[in-house]
């Protein structure tokens, strides 16, 4: 009776999360999932575990050249760079931890650039998933088989839930070619701590395709400057296995399709007052490869195209989610 309660459980866990399609993002800073490895979506996080004593090395980088509007001139935020460098460490098979270290570059017509490292963020993943040992079916934590250079693509209902928060590191000081404070959206950190909570799931649904999806809330801290918006994010990620040959160089490559769905809240001035210029819904359709050396490096791109958006007063927004031109980015992951 408890095994069978599990197991519909962890199945309603899963279509939850599938079927969610509500989320929530702040538009000013790259994010970073934990997506890594042979067959792992690239945007969407990854149930993944590294494996008990394994250590990953992940970079990010992410372009991202926004429209330029006609209310913005001559201030129109032009692109933003990101470069996110995780760190991470597999305490048991199922339990990995991260610290990630962010670099951003924002750029604004006739104001110039703001740089400088980001809010410095942890993140700790526990992974557990539906599937049988030792003949018997249940709800188990991840063991060795399940961890980074396992094959990803299983049977299994794989799940994780991820846990994370920010301190504030990173730079908040960058001044203009006027010499003036660049607003909070244009420096690279945020003053304040942040807080998130998330859920991710996968499994093999027909032999070489996989289908992933991940849920997660992310809240900052008021400071004097005011408040970022809430984000609650939602991604769903089919992966296509077309290439494999187990030991060689070039040992994996997948077609990666992805949709990227977010809401944002609105910001919040230093009176308190929300920002009626900020915030909406928009959805991203995101097309991608990961191509996977050996079992331990992993390379992935992806290319985010905004395709849908409601804005709130959208006239008077720029450099924001939903008006960017497009995301390209590119992982790399290294595990030993």
């Amino acid at each position: 009776m408890r095994k069978n309660c599990y197991c519909w459980l962890a199945a309603i866990s899963f279509i939850c999360c599938i079927i969610a399609m509500n989320t929530v993002a702040y538009a000013h800073h790259g994010g970073v999932s934990s997506a890594f490895g042979p067959g792992a979506p690239i945007e969407t996080a990854s149930p993944l575990a590294l494996g008990k004593g394994r250590i990953l090395i992940y970079e990010k980088f992410e372009y991202v050249p926004f429209e330029q509007k006609d209310n913005a001139e001559p201030e129109n935020i032009d692109t933003f760079t990101f470069f996110n460098t995780v760190f991470g460490y597999g305490v048991t098979d199922a339990l990995s931890i991260y610290g990630i270290l962010p670099f951003t570059i924002k750029e604004q017509d006739t104001l110039g650039t703001s740089d400088g490292f980001g809010d410095l963020g942890f993140l700790v993943q526990y992974g557990f998933k539906l599937g049988e040992r030792d003949g018997i079916r249940g709800l188990y934590n991840y063991g060795p088989e399940d961890s980074y250079g396992a094959p990803y693509s299983t049977d299994d209902l794989k799940m994780s839930v991820i846990a994370g928060m920010t301190v504030p590191t990173g730079t908040t000081s960058n001044r203009d070619d006027n010499g003036n404070r660049f607003d909070m959206g244009m420096q690279p950190g945020f003053a304040a701590p942040s807080f998130t909570f998330g859920f991710a799931a996968s499994k093999m649904v027909i032999p070489h395709v996989t289908l992933t999806g991940d849920t997660s809330i992310l809240t900052f801290t008021e400071t004097n400057d005011g408040k970022p918006g809430n984000e609650v994010r939602f991604n769903v990620a089919g992966g296509y296995e077309i290439f494999e040959k187990p030991g060689g160089f070039f040992s994996r490559l997948d077609i990666i399709g992805e949709s990227n769905f977010l809401h944002l809240t609105k910001d919040l001035n230093d009176n308190g007052e929300k920002e009626n210029d900020s915030g909406g819904s928009m959805l991203y359709l995101s097309p991608g490869l990961r191509a996977s050396f050996g079992k331990h490096v992993s390379v992935g791109a992806l290319i985010k195209i905004p395709t849908w958006k409601d804005l709130n007063h959208e006239s008077e927004q720029q450099g924001s989610e939903g008006l960017e031109e497009y995301r390209a980015i590119v992982t790399c992951s290294i595990s030993f």
